[in-house]
């Protein structure tokens, strides 16, 4: 459960959480970007006990950690971190593991559509393995089918692999991508179909 390379993370800082997103990291030692510019004064001092929270897949994590430099001009935030990882947090949104039809392409209505399989899914974002890899933060156009409907929603990269993996003979990256823009309707009906894959795995189990 390793912190990846432009992986977002918070820091809790002075009874605050702030965004951020690692920029490398070496064995214990985690790199994190600068802070935004209305929250320059919260950057911690070399010495200072944090805490790095980051999300991977519906639970959110938290590490604690004591940095080791403050890098300038930037300043980039080296921490070291101490301990294991501990969750402080299960996200409502339920997802489950499910290979649906989909297509992902760029916002751009002459961009080609490529097709793939989730790996899961939920009522606010998806995984699937994309056949180039994608950069955090770009939007993209879905199309993906739930039972006899074909849903159409934007979604925002917010996470992909740092290495490819073979998937059929081909390489694809992990991506996880959360939903910008769903209709209402679309949105309860794949709560619906959630719960109802949920509730069949349960009785499957017993």
């Amino acid at each position: 459960m390793a912190l990846e390379m432009n992986q977002p993370v918070q820091l809790v800082l002075q009874r605050r959480v702030v965004r951020s997103r690692v920029i490398r990291t070496m064995k214990q030692e985690v790199y994190i970007d600068a802070l935004r510019d209305e929250e320059m004064e919260l950057t911690p001092l070399i010495g200072d006990k944090i805490a790095v929270r980051w999300a991977e897949d519906d639970v959110l994590y938290q590490q604690i950690g004591r940095v080791s430099e403050v890098l300038d001009p930037i300043p980039i935030i080296v921490v070291r971190l101490e301990g294991p990882p501990r969750v402080v947090e299960f996200r409502q949104a339920t997802r489950v593991r499910v290979g649906l039809p989909l297509e992902y392409g760029l916002l751009r209505p002459d961009s080609e559509m490529l097709v793939t399989t989730t790996m899961d899914i939920s009522s606010t974002g998806l995984r699937f393995p994309a056949a180039v890899k994608l950069w955090m933060g770009l939007e993209l156009r879905l199309r993906v089918r739930v039972e006899q409907r074909i849903l159409e929603v934007t979604g925002k990269v917010v996470r992909v692999a740092p290495k490819a993996r073979e998937l059929r003979g081909r390489q694809s990256w992990e991506t996880a991508v959360q939903f910008t823009k769903i209709a209402p309707g679309d949105r309860k009906l794949l709560e619906q179909y959630v719960r109802r894959q949920q509730s069949r795995l349960q009785i499957g189990r017993s």
